[in-house]
């Protein structure tokens, strides 16, 4: 992660030749979806996964913060996504 995923703007950017293979949305919904990830200990999180046309970014939003303070992440580490079973997804 970046030191602006970990930082105040409290948004995870996902780059972009990854969120459109790996996360593609509908260019109609311009307010995002909700995901649900599992991670390695089973707790449950929820982030808002949306496109700005502003900076044309894909980001992960509602959620985000509340993930990095409680797995003290800094810039430079490593956060992975991976699709488990039931469509679900693991830190």
């Amino acid at each position: 992660v970046t030191p602006s995923d970990v930082g105040k703007l409290n948004r995870l950017v996902i780059p972009k030749q990854y969120a459109e293979k790996y996360f593609p949305l509908d260019s109609s919904n311009d307010k995002g979806i909700l995901l649900n990830f599992e991670d390695r200990n089973g707790k449950m999180w929820r982030f808002r996964y949306s496109y700005w046309n502003s900076s044309q970014s894909y980001v992960m939003t509602k959620g985000w913060s509340r993930f990095v303070k409680d797995k003290k992440l800094d810039a430079g580490d490593i956060v992975s996504f991976h699709r488990g079973r039931h469509e679900s997804y693991r830190h």
